[in-house]
């Protein structure tokens, strides 16, 4: 079963072209090259991801100018091969196993996964280890809009991210998921790390009205 890794990144500074680099590095360090490809969509880029020493596995790395986040993962999505799609935004570093311990619930009949990303105890990390993956309790990560796994069916049936939207993308796609029943779990059997907004923090730190303006904008297209 062959992935597709869709990364999308808005590279406004060298901070943030740095955190794209980790990014895809922990997926190049953390998964086997052989299971999976990964495209890079960079919209409007001002400093770009450097691989000097090509250790960094990028299949496509394609450069936009003027897409939007949920119009980068359509066009990432146009251009990935495989039965499987993950959508990883540039602020999410995975761990060793992550790939394979998503898929077993793909394979189990699930359409889409979640893994867990929120702040936990070193007590609760040590309680999911002995965990069987389907066990109920395995069952209850937390539901994370860094990363997403789904398959291409799904993905194609759902008619994929909704262009007009940007901050609000996660919130209409998993409503309409629901909306045609699609089986969807999340997992604490797989931990990510989120450095949350990352993408657009040069927003939130230098143009909050900017932002402000883009949350105004999505809220009033989903309350049409």
């Amino acid at each position: 079963m062959k992935t597709s890794i869709i990364v999308t990144a808005y590279i406004q500074s060298r901070y943030q072209a740095h955190m794209t680099m980790t990014c895809v590095g922990n997926v190049t360090k953390f998964t086997d090259p052989e299971d999976y490809e990964l495209i890079l969509m960079s919209d409007s880029e001002k400093f770009p991801v450097r691989d000097d020493y090509r250790v960094l596995k990028i299949d496509k790395y394609i450069k936009t100018e003027g897409e939007s986040y949920t119009q980068a993962m359509n066009h990432g999505a146009r251009e990935a091969t495989g039965d499987v799609l993950v959508f990883l935004q540039n602020d999410v570093f995975v761990h060793e196993g992550w790939l394979p311990r998503l898929l077993q619930y793909v394979e189990k009949g699930f359409d889409v996964v979640f893994p867990d990303q929120v702040p936990r105890s070193r007590e609760y990390i040590k309680a999911t280890y002995d965990r069987d993956p389907f066990e109920p309790e395995s069952l209850k990560g937390g539901r994370d809009a860094g990363l997403m796994m789904i398959t291409r069916e799904s993905f194609d049936k759902v008619n994929g991210w909704n262009g007009e939207l940007t901050l609000l993308a996660e919130r209409d796609m998993y409503e309409r998921l629901g909306a045609i029943g699609v089986n969807w779990t999340d997992t604490n059997k797989v931990q990510i790390t989120h450095i949350m907004a990352g993408t657009n923090l040069n927003r939130l730190d230098e143009k909050p009205d900017e932002y402000n303006e883009m949350m105004t904008k999505d809220a009033n297209i989903l309350n049409k």
